[in-house]
């Protein structure tokens, strides 16, 4: 277990680009944000419209979860970490990850509902939505989806361990043609209706928690499936 921690505790040494670079991604999209709401004006502006500039945090989470992979995978297998202790010492991370953001974000949040959109009504941290639940729901919203972005980085960076560019485009090629076959089932079958009530009747824990959940235990499983036969 010390060894784990230890992993993790590299990972965290090694990856304070993949803590900070978010934070400063995430601070200048807002920033952006405050300069061209506060050039509209109050009067032009209808409601609340939020920004989805907060994407951008989960964006880099993805790409630095594929970066931990490529770069420091070869590394602690040539200072004889076994593959399981590196995927899990590189798991702790990612949870406290999720949950360094998940709390930041919270906090973000908050001061926005509090000061009615920085004064502006900007919604840039929050949904709307995420103002009806509690705490503890709000913290899984911000920190599941994350964790599981980070996953599909992390995954992402296995294949290419694994297969190289091949690999990768191959991955992606295949998930373009699941993804559009189904959609093209979906519209032919006039299911789009019933799916977009579907969500409309779940909560913002199932949403946004639950549902990131499911995804990031399957990333983690195929992630591990892929390093387990990886070679540096």
């Amino acid at each position: 277990m010390n060894r784990i921690l230890a992993i993790a505790r590299l990972q965290a040494l090694g990856r304070r680009d993949g803590l900070l670079w978010p934070l400063v991604i995430a601070a200048i999209a807002f920033a952006v944000n405050l300069l061209v709401f506060a050039a509209i004006g109050d009067e032009a502006l209808d409601g609340e419209p939020i920004t989805g500039g907060l994407a951008s945090v989960y964006i880099a989470s993805l790409a630095f979860g594929a970066v931990a992979v490529s770069q420091q995978f070869p590394f602690a297998l040539g200072m004889s970490v076994t593959r399981r202790e590196f995927a899990t010492g590189l798991g702790l991370f990612l949870f406290g990850q999720a949950v360094l953001y998940s709390v930041i974000l919270t906090v973000c949040q908050a001061i926005e509902h509090a000061t009615d959109g920085w004064g502006m009504r900007l919604r840039f941290f929050g949904l709307g939505i995420i103002d009806e639940v509690g705490v503890p729901a709000q913290l899984a919203a911000y920190g599941l989806p994350m964790l599981a972005m980070s996953l599909i980085g992390v995954t992402l960076g296995a294949i290419h361990i694994r297969w190289k560019v091949n690999g990768v485009f191959a991955t992606t090629a295949g998930l373009l043609l699941v993804l559009g076959g189904l959609a093209a089932l979906l519209t032919w079958t006039r299911s789009w209706p019933a799916i977009g009530r579907w969500l409309i009747d779940q909560s913002v824990l199932t949403l946004f928690g639950l549902l990131p959940l499911g995804l990031a235990v399957v990333l983690a499983l195929a992630s591990w499936a892929t390093l387990r036969r990886a070679t540096a």
